[in-house]
C-alpha cells in the first residue's frame, strides 16, 4: 500500500510517496488489512449519514426541494463578488536602461463581500502579483541590475481581509464604519477616489516609498454631518461624500500588507477632511493626514523614527478634478530611509494632479496630467547636493463601461545626480538615467 505525505519547502507544497511500512501504525499485512477495514467502515458510516440527511423526511419531494432552494438563497443573500484588474502594456526604458516593452498584469483583485447582519459585514480581497528576483551590483561605479526572468511566477497574496461593523450615528458623526483586520489605512484610499488613475501607477506618497495602502489593525471612519445630495454623488463622486467632510482614525502594526510586524510598535494614523462650503462649492475639500511611530526594520540597535504629515487641497466637479498636496516625513514604513548612523532621513515633496472631462464621446473622454517632486534627504545627511526626483505624466482616458476604462499616458522621471531611485536612500554621484515610457492600461472593474 502507498500513501501520500506532504513536505513543504520555500512556501511550495510538494508530494512524495510514502510506503506503508514507513508509518508506525501500518506495519505488517495484518495492520494494513485492519486499516483498510477501518477506512471502509468510516467511509460507509459517512455515506449512511449523507443518505440519511439527503433523504426527504416526508413524501413531498417538491416541498423538500423548495426548502433546499430557499436555504441556498438565504445562504447567498448579502454576498457580492467583484474585481478590479489592470492589464498593462508599456514601452520605454527604466533608470537602469532596461526596456519596459512587455505586457503585464499589475492588479488582479477578486473581492468577496458578505453582509451578515444590518450592522456587520465581511470582506476578503486577494491580489495577483508577479514575483521578481533582482540582484544589484556595483560595477565600474555604475549600479547594474540583473533580473531572473525564469523565476517570475504569478502569486496570490492577501490585500484586504476584515470584519466591518456599522455603528449608529453619534451626533454629527454619521455613516460610521469600523474595519478590524487587514484594512485600509486612512490616506491612500481617499486619494485614489479623487485621482481615479491608480491603474497607471501608485500615488505620490506611495511612489516615494513612504507607505502603502493597507495594514493589519483597526480603523474607525465616517462622515461629518450626513451625506451630500444624491445628485452630487451621482454626477461627481459618491465616495467620501460627507456634507462637511470625512474622517478616519486607526491603529496599525505599521509594516503594511507586504511585511510581517518586526517590532512591538503600533502606529496611530489619522485623516481629517473638511468641506468648508458644502452648499456653495461642495467639491472643495481641505485634508490633513498624519502618523507617528517607528520603521519596521532596525537601523543599528534601534528602530528608526517613522513620522508623516501631509496636507492636501482638492476640488471635484463633473467637468474637472484637482488635488494638490505637500508631504513631509521622517523615515518610512519599511525603516529603510536612514543614514549611516541610523537616523531617519527628513523627506519632503509635493504633487499636483488635474483631470478634465471633455464633451467628446458622450463625455467619456478625459485628459489628465500629474507632476511630483520629492527630496528624500532635505538635510543632505548622506550626500550634499541634489538628490531629488521629478515625475511628470500626461495622457487621456476613455470610460467605456461603468468603472471600466482604457488609458494612454506618457510618463517621464528625471533623477538628480545623487538620487538612489524611487523609495531608496541617496547614493553619491550615482547619476541614474531618466526613465520614460508610453503606457496603455485597460482597467476592468465591477
Amino acid at each position: 500500500m502507498t500513501c501520500v505525505s506532504y513536505t513543504q519547502r520555500k512556501g511550495e507544497m510538494a508530494m512524495k510517496p510514502t510506503h506503508a511500512g514507513e508509518l508506525g501504525f501500518l506495519k505488517g499485512p495484518r495492520s494494513t488489512s485492519i486499516a483498510i477495514v477501518c477506512m471502509c467502515a468510516l467511509f460507509g458510516w459517512c455515506l449512511s449519514i449523507y443518505q440519511a440527511s439527503a433523504s426527504p423526511s416526508n413524501s413531498e419531494p417538491h416541498t423538500t426541494d423548495l426548502a433546499r432552494i430557499n436555504s441556498l438563497a438565504k445562504a447567498l443573500e448579502g454576498i457580492s463578488i467583484g474585481t478590479l484588474s489592470y492589464i498593462d502594456f508599456s514601452a520605454g526604458e527604466d533608470h537602469m536602461g532596461h526596456s519596459y516593452n512587455r505586457f503585464r498584469i499589475t492588479r488582479g483583485y477578486l473581492t468577496i463581500r458578505k453582509q451578515l447582519t444590518p450592522w456587520c459585514g465581511f470582506r476578503v480581497t486577494p491580489d495577483v502579483t508577479q514575483e521578481t528576483v533582482t540582484t544589484y551590483k556595483l560595477a565600474e561605479d555604475k549600479l547594474v541590475a540583473t533580473e531572473d526572468a525564469n523565476h517570475a511566477d504569478f502569486k496570490l497574496r492577501l490585500k484586504y481581509l476584515y470584519a466591518e461593523f456599522q455603528p449608529s450615528n453619534i451626533a454629527f458623526l454619521t455613516d460610521m464604519k469600523i474595519e478590524i483586520g487587514m484594512g485600509h489605512i486612512p490616506w491612500l484610499d481617499f486619494e485614489e477616489h479623487i485621482n481615479p488613475y491608480r491603474c497607471q501607477g501608485t500615488m505620490f506618497i506611495e511612489r516615494a516609498g513612504i507607505f502603502n495602502s493597507a495594514d493589519l489593525g483597526i480603523g474607525v471612519m465616517g462622515y461629518i454631518g450626513g451625506q451630500l445630495p444624491k445628485d452630487y454623488q451621482d454626477t461627481v463622486n459618491k465616495h467620501y461624500a460627507g456634507t462637511y467632510g470625512s474622517w478616519h482614525i486607526g491603529l496599525y502594526n505599521g509594516g503594511g500588507y507586504h511585511a510581517k510586524e518586526a517590532n512591538n510598535n503600533k502606529i496611530p494614523e489619522v485623516r481629517l477632511t473638511v468641506r468648508p462650503l458644502p452648499y456653495l462649492l461642495p467639491g472643495l475639500q481641505v485634508s490633513y493626514f498624519g502618523l507617528y511611530g517607528q520603521g519596521n526594520k532596525k537601523a543599528g540597535s534601534s528602530y528608526p523614527l517613522y513620522n508623516v504629515h501631509l496636507a492636501a487641497l482638492s476640488y471635484e466637479h463633473q467637468w474637472v478634478t484637482f488635488i494638490g498636496q505637500y508631504g513631509y516625513s521622517r523615515g518610512n514604513q519599511k525603516g529603510t530611509l536612514v543614514d549611516g548612523q541610523g537616523r531617519a532621513l527628513r523627506s519632503q515633496g509635493f504633487s499636483l494632479f488635474l483631470d478634465v472631462q471633455t464633451p467628446l464621446l458622450n463625455r467619456s473622454l478625459s485628459l489628465f496630467g500629474r507632476y511630483d517632486h520629492f527630496d528624500p534627504d532635505t538635510k543632505d545627511w548622506i550626500a550634499s547636493g541634489d538628490d531629488s526626483y521629478d515625475l511628470a505624466m500626461g495622457g487621456m482616458s476613455i470610460n467605456f463601461f461603468s468603472k471600466c476604462m482604457a488609458i494612454l499616458v506618457y510618463e517621464h522621471i528625471s533623477y538628480d545626480a545623487n538620487n538612489g531611485g524611487l523609495g531608496k536612500v541617496p547614493v553619491v554621484n550615482l547619476r541614474l538615467k531618466d526613465e520614460y515610457r508610453i503606457q496603455t492600461v485597460v482597467q476592468i472593474a465591477f
